[in-house]
């Protein structure tokens, strides 16, 4: 994917272990059964923001040391129950979406990320949920009971979303992630 062109959206996300997302994958197909079309059109990722340029991965680490000194008194698990639609807020159409998918009990601040890469941030996606689906501003979230998620093992990354000139625009775009930056044990 060519990153440098205009409609580019880049994110900061959190990326559960796969083993942790197992439940999550029958909870897609669930969703796109039950007529909710953007259950396949995202990574099942946690964008924590929308940023301008991508992290370095010493920012990466930094970061990554944040949030796992913040999952400590939780014996560093990160867990996810409920669900919650967070949307973001710019010009392209990637910010406009709704994410929809489990609540994240990551804390629900702008005090995970450091006075050097707040910069860089143009729009914090707080509270954190774990995207299973996009939802357009116009849908309502599906109704149905979701499995609760539970992880140590998790990692962050830069992500670079464009949506595509063909198909349904609300779901129709590529993304590229870039290298895995894990959380400390």
């Amino acid at each position: 994917m060519d990153t440098q062109e205009r409609e580019v959206s880049r994110f900061i996300i959190l990326i559960p272990h796969r083993d942790a997302l197992k439940p999550l994958e029958e909870f897609r197909e669930r969703l796109f059964a039950a007529g909710c079309p953007g259950a396949y059109s995202f990574p099942l990722v946690s964008p924590l923001a929308r940023v301008s340029r991508p992290f370095s991965r010493e920012e990466l680490k930094e970061l990554s040391r944040r949030i796992r000194d913040l999952t400590k008194e939780l014996d560093g698990k990160i867990s996810g129950s409920g669900t919650a639609a967070v949307i973001g807020t710019g010009t392209a159409e990637a910010d406009k979406w709704p994410f929809f998918g489990p609540l994240l009990n990551l804390p629900a601040s702008d005090r995970i990320f450091s006075g050097a890469t707040k910069n860089k941030i143009l729009h914090y996606l707080l509270p954190p949920v774990l995207c299973t689906a996009i939802i357009t501003p116009a849908e309502k979230p599906v109704e149905m009971e979701i499995p609760a998620i539970s992880f140590r093992a998790a990692s962050l990354a830069n992500l670079a979303i464009r949506p595509l000139g063909a198909g349904e625009s609300a779901y129709s775009f590529e993304w590229k992630i870039g290298p895995l930056v894990w959380l400390p044990k």
